[in-house]
């Protein structure tokens, strides 16, 4: 009896720990391995510094498919390393992106740009060598960039990252999967759509 008492106690105790052991890798993005590319919203423009110095800073946000597109409770996180992670914004409700339609989120401290459609959510580390992913309500990873290796939502290698206060961004010109082939150094617009995804 007392055999039987504790193996179905073991039995038990082990069931648990996978009930919660899913729950806990629910909870958490994606894997930037078994990331597809995205055929909805994508990374489209990204600078970590600008003409107003180090927080000239803005993320900005593509629809690159034919139809609008619902934005509303998406997150950007910014990871520069696999124990680091801050979310720089939450997508207010009632936010519809149409075709080729961006949406620019920039530092409320430094930016310098023409459009702005949201501002961080507090104090983001947004540096020059990290890594910035675009996150579903459900917490699947819709599309990253980095520009370093520690990040955890580096695809493929990293992009180059800003090295001046220069009027540049890193903007994507395709949608390979492949920071280092989509993303390039460029003169940054925010508010406009960047030439291809």
């Amino acid at each position: 009896m007392r055999r039987s008492l504790a193996a179905l106690v073991a039995a038990g105790i082990a069931a648990l720990s996978l009930v919660t052991g899913a729950a806990a890798a629910s909870a958490a993005p994606q894997s930037t391995a078994s990331v597809q590319k995205s055929f909805t919203f994508v990374i489209d423009q990204l600078a970590t510094r600008g003409p107003n110095g180090a927080a000239d800073q803005y993320i900005q946000i593509k629809n690159l498919s034919q139809v609008p597109q619902d934005l509303s409770n998406f997150r950007l996180v910014v990871a520069p390393s696999q124990a680091q992670r801050f979310t720089a914004a939450v997508i207010p409700q009632n936010t519809v992106l149409q075709p080729g339609q961006v949406w620019v989120i920039a530092n409320p401290q430094g930016y310098s740009g023409p459009v702005v459609d949201q501002f961080f959510s507090g104090i983001v580390p947004l540096t020059d060598r990290m890594g910035v992913a675009l996150l579903s309500p459900s917490n699947v990873m819709v599309d990253a960039v980095a520009t370093v290796t520690t990040s955890p939502f580096m695809m493929g290698a990293p992009a180059s990252p800003l090295t001046t206060n220069q009027p540049l961004a890193l903007v994507r010109f395709s949608n390979t999967d492949n920071n280092a082939v989509d993303f390039h150094v460029a003169p940054r617009t925010p508010g406009l759509p960047g030439p291809d995804a």
